[in-house]
């Protein structure tokens, strides 16, 4: 039997977001340049930076060091509720439309960037998405990046970067995560490259002389999150069951 992409679903997405990447550096396959980004000519991603020797903070044995934080005396559930309605609604104004074939890769209509792991932030494991994100969330996810970091240092800590467990999702991976992941949801903002998951229960220990207390990183991301937010940069919603802050730029 003769195979194609299709069979390999993880193939096709890689093969579909690669080409609209390049489209989206020239314009569109008619000539005409893509759809207006205020971001698009400015974004400049941070360079790539991988992980030689991680330390696992969570099988972590030895000293573990507190930081001060605030935790606001909320539920993070109750801080961080925004509905898929409205992060919906800011997806389709700022992503491309959801890829189904190659043909519409071509006339993405939209620039899109690769995200690579930097010091800004480690990209976990995508098991379910592909590294790819629109210039407008690519920037919200570096200025995320670096003022978690920043903060950890303020308050006393050592090197330290979050951790991103999901970006750009196809039509077949959310139907697959439909199935057994009661968070997931056919209208997902992932699938128009807005939309990136930030885990809250794991993050990335660059300098193993000082390993923070996972409870007060959790709560610190929640502070930069917040901070964002709240300046209208994002739509946020804290999800327990799927450890991960559920980001959407607005």
């Amino acid at each position: 039997m003769k195979t194609t992409t299709l069979h390999y679903p993880w193939l096709w997405l890689a093969l579909t977001l690669a080409a609209a990447l390049a489209m989206s550096a020239c314009g569109h396959h008619d000539g005409t340049a893509p759809a207006a980004d205020t971001t698009a000519w400015d974004y400049v991603a941070p360079p790539p930076l991988e992980n030689k020797n991680p330390v696992n903070v969570n099988d972590f044995r030895g000293a573990v060091y507190r930081i001060p934080v605030e935790k606001k005396g909320k539920n993070l559930e109750e801080v961080f509720n925004d509905s898929n309605v409205l992060q919906l609604i800011a997806a389709k104004r700022n992503g491309f439309t959801p890829i189904t074939d190659l043909q519409s890769a071509y006339a993405i209509g939209r620039p899109v960037v690769r995200i690579y792991s930097c010091d800004a932030y480690l990209l976990d494991s995508l098991t379910h998405s592909m590294p790819y994100l629109v210039p407008k969330a690519a920037q919200l996810l570096k200025e995320i990046g670096y003022a978690f970091s920043d903060s950890v240092r303020a308050r006393g800590g050592k090197r330290y970067r979050m951790k991103v467990t999901s970006l750009t999702r196809s039509d077949f991976s959310v139907g697959k995560l439909v199935k057994h992941n009661r968070n997931a949801t056919v209208n997902s903002c992932h699938r128009y490259g807005t939309t990136f998951d930030i885990s809250w229960v794991s993050f990335d220990c660059l300098d193993p002389s000082m390993v923070l207390n996972v409870e007060d990183l959790k709560y610190l991301l929640a502070e930069v999150v917040y901070d964002f937010r709240s300046h209208g940069r994002c739509y946020a919603v804290f999800e327990p069951r799927g450890y991960c802050i559920h980001i959407t730029v607005r």
